[in-house]
């Protein structure tokens, strides 16, 4: 899944629909019982401009000077659960200092009770985490591993990236 991706990606270019269109087409022609969650974002830093799409991932956090804020890529369903995946994509611009916390479901459940839950607090957290961390992706990145547990090993992948913009 992701090498067919990354391939889609430089076929497709800065469309994260079409990106997740294909990988969807894929799924279902050569393996139709599975099923995906998927984020694919693009982004333009020198216009700090970012195309997000989303297949039943959880919602990037966009952190500014004012707070924390999820980015609803979009309400679908994961890749391979319907005859044909489509969803709306989102496009914004960031400020000079934003960061963008793209995550995994298995980091969420560390934070709460349940996803929802989780995702929230995730939010809550980067929001109030000290100014000097939101400025460093790498130390956001750690901050939020500790407050969800440290790195041990979960039920779930955990993935975290998180990407600041000058």
């Amino acid at each position: 899944m992701r090498a067919a991706l990354r391939a889609y990606a430089v076929l497709e270019g800065e469309d994260p629909v079409s990106v997740l269109g294909d990988l969807e087409l894929l799924l279902k022609t050569t393996e139709p019982t599975r099923s995906a969650t998927a984020v694919f974002a693009n982004v333009d830093p020198a216009e700090r401009r970012i195309a997000l799409a989303g297949a039943a991932n959880c919602p990037p956090v966009l952190l500014t000077q004012h707070g924390a804020n999820f980015v609803e890529t979009s309400l679908s369903a994961p890749l391979g659960m319907l005859s044909c995946w489509e969803a709306p994509g989102v496009e914004l611009t960031a400020e000079r200092g934003d960061v963008l916390v793209l995550y995994t479901e298995g980091l969420a459940r560390r934070f709460g009770a349940n996803l929802h839950a989780g995702q929230s607090a995730l939010r809550r957290v980067a929001a109030d985490a000290p100014r000097d961390v939101r400025l460093d992706p790498d130390r956001l990145c750690d901050h939020l591993l500790a407050e969800a547990g440290g790195e041990e090993p979960g039920e779930d992948d955990l993935v975290l990236l998180a990407a600041r913009f000058e």
